[in-house]
């Protein structure tokens, strides 16, 4: 799939392929950045402090998950596994929400899981824009809410896998973007995805932010 870029993030890819001219072993060290920035604004935006433990738990979360793996009802329950030590899986119990439709019954939460890994395998799917499959994956998995905890982090690696794996940067978020993902997110749930999509195509450009920041120190 041809991967359309936004003119300022067009003009940005330019500028980090020339800085990393005869420079292409420091990628790996750029990358890192992008992971770490990606892990703190994660962790910001559940409000947990992003100390070097919890930043690299989270990034182990994350490793733990082959970057070229399909999204599956496995990686989710790795990622889980990962960030929370806990093989305790799916949860049994039921949740409440305010506002927005009410989490999946315990009982439905894995077939639940296994309709959305089965929709994104099926060749229609593919035609999404990264950050388009990456807002449906978010949207649904915080609306299924399938753990007792790490839900938004989970949800969040979740986006960012597809969204690689579909051609795209890392989509970096902070704690400022707090606000407004609760809105996209409302929205997603009456089925209207672009405004959170729109936050993720920002969040995939803010990557090459951090990679160039991290070329010219």
């Amino acid at each position: 799939m041809l991967l359309r870029l936004s003119p300022s993030a067009a003009l940005k890819e330019k500028r980090l392929a020339a800085l990393l001219e005869g420079r292409e072993a420091e990628t790996p060290r750029l990358l890192d950045a992008v992971r770490q920035a990606q892990a703190a604004g994660s962790l910001a935006l559940s409000g947990i402090e992003a100390e070097p433990s919890a930043v690299d738990r989270l990034l182990k979360a994350q490793a733990a998950v082959d970057a070229e793996a399909p999204f599956s009802v496995r990686a989710v329950l790795s990622w889980h596994r990962g960030l929370t030590g806990s093989d305790a899986g799916l949860r049994t119990g039921e949740r409440t929400r305010e506002g927005g439709p009410p989490p999946a019954p315990a009982a439905f939460v894995a077939t639940r899981l296994q309709s959305l890994e089965d929709w994104l395998n099926v060749e229609s799917s593919a035609a999404l824009k990264p950050a388009q499959r990456g807002a449906l994956v978010l949207a649904r998995m915080v609306e299924i809410l399938p753990f007792d905890d790490g839900n938004g982090r989970v949800a969040r690696l979740a986006a960012s896998h597809v969204m690689v794996g579909a051609g795209a940067r890392p989509p970096v978020m902070t704690g400022h973007d707090r606000v407004r993902l609760i809105q996209a997110l409302q929205a997603a749930f009456q089925l209207q995805t672009e405004p959170l999509a729109s936050l993720l195509d920002e969040a995939a450009e803010r990557a090459l932010d951090v990679m160039l920041r991290a070329a010219e120190a």
